[in-house]
């Protein structure tokens, strides 16, 4: 994802450091913007705002655009379901708003 044009991957680069939650934005979109066209174009559930860490987005900076989008995936994800999302995502970002 992180080869997305206009996408950021907020947290560590190290897959050692990380969940599996990933926190993203795409420039153009509010968080929940991105979360209703993800849910409404491709069936993908998410979740978009300051997920109850207010403080963490004021670091990141992500405060004043509404937050990030997170995605959660879970044990039973498949890596095809993980390149649904990626090749979702790809298509969002290259329409231009």
């Amino acid at each position: 994802m992180r080869e997305i044009n206009g996408l950021t991957v907020h947290g560590p680069r190290s897959t050692a450091h990380r969940t599996s939650v990933v926190s993203i934005t795409l420039d153009g979109y509010d968080p929940q913007e991105l979360a209703a066209v993800l849910e409404s174009s491709h069936r993908i559930q998410c979740r978009a705002g300051l997920h109850c860490a207010p403080r963490m987005h004021a670091a990141l900076g992500t405060t004043e655009g509404g937050g990030t989008l997170r995605l959660s995936p879970g044990y039973s994800t498949t890596l095809d379901e993980i390149d649904l999302v990626a090749t979702a995502l790809e298509e969002v970002a290259s329409v231009s708003l």
